[in-house]
């Protein structure tokens, strides 16, 4: 079990940063709590994303307009 999660830090760790990169946000960072959290940091960083977006383009937009 430690080999496996050993061995997977680095994929997360990498698949955080490109996502990173792509979103403007700070991919060091991101690629650390990939590494030590894994899949789990996930929704911490959809979370993050859509806050960097709404500050972006302000309160009155809407991403889906009906």
């Amino acid at each position: 079990m430690i080999l496996i999660l050993s061995l997977m830090a680095p994929l997360f760790g990498g698949l955080f940063y490109i996502a990173a990169l792509q979103c403007a946000l700070p991919p060091r960072r991101w690629a650390l709590l990939g590494c030590l959290f894994g899949p789990a940091a996930f929704p911490l960083f959809m979370a993050k994303r859509r806050w960097s977006l709404v500050c972006a383009r302000g309160m009155g937009y809407a991403l889906l307009r009906a």
